[in-house]
């Protein structure tokens, strides 16, 4: 098996040495790892879509300015934390 990189080449001769019920372990672990911890990019739209169907899109009729404005009219002012600082 031709190795791409060192770092595959490194890890191969790691595994070499190890008895076979270690290998399969480690072969375990290194799937786990790119499932799990090391997930492509592609997976990030993905991520995406699970996070919106969660809590939903943003639903407004209104223009930016009008919700821009709404926000600001709602704001209070307040002095409670005058004396803070």
């Amino acid at each position: 098996m031709k190795t791409k990189t060192i770092y595959e080449e490194e890890i191969l001769k790691e595994m070499q040495d190890l008895p076979e019920c270690m290998q399969e372990k480690l072969a375990k672990f290194v799937h786990f790892l790119k499932r799990e911890i090391i997930r492509p990019e592609s997976n990030e739209k993905k991520a995406t879509d699970e996070f919106l169907s969660v809590c939903g899109m943003w639903e407004d009729d209104r223009t930016i300015d009008e919700q821009l404005q709404d926000i600001y009219s709602s704001r209070k002012s307040t002095t409670r934390t005058e004396n803070v600082f």
